[in-house]
C-alpha cells in the first residue's frame, strides 16, 4: 500500500530543511575563474578583449602588442 500523499506544508518543510543543509555545507559552489592562456586558477584577473588573463599573461600580452 503506497504511503499517504505529502501536503503542501510538509513538502515546503522538507524543501526548507534540504536548503538549510546546503547553506550549512557552504551553499552553491562558485565557479573557479581560470586564466585563458595558462589555465591558472585566479583570485584577481584582468579582462582583455573578452579573455580572462592572470597578471603575468597580461604583462606578456602588453609587451607583445606594445608599439615600439
Amino acid at each position: 500500500m503506497p504511503g499517504r500523499e505529502e501536503t503542501a506544508e510538509e513538502r515546503r518543510e522538507r524543501w526548507m530543511a534540504k536548503e538549510a543543509e546546503k547553506a550549512v555545507e557552504g551553499g552553491r559552489k562558485v565557479k573557479k575563474i581560470k586564466c585563458s592562456k595558462c589555465g591558472q586558477e585566479l583570485d584577481e584577473f584582468v579582462d582583455v578583449r573578452g579573455r580572462t588573463l592572470c597578471f603575468d599573461c597580461y604583462a606578456m600580452e602588453e609587451e607583445r602588442f606594445s608599439i615600439p
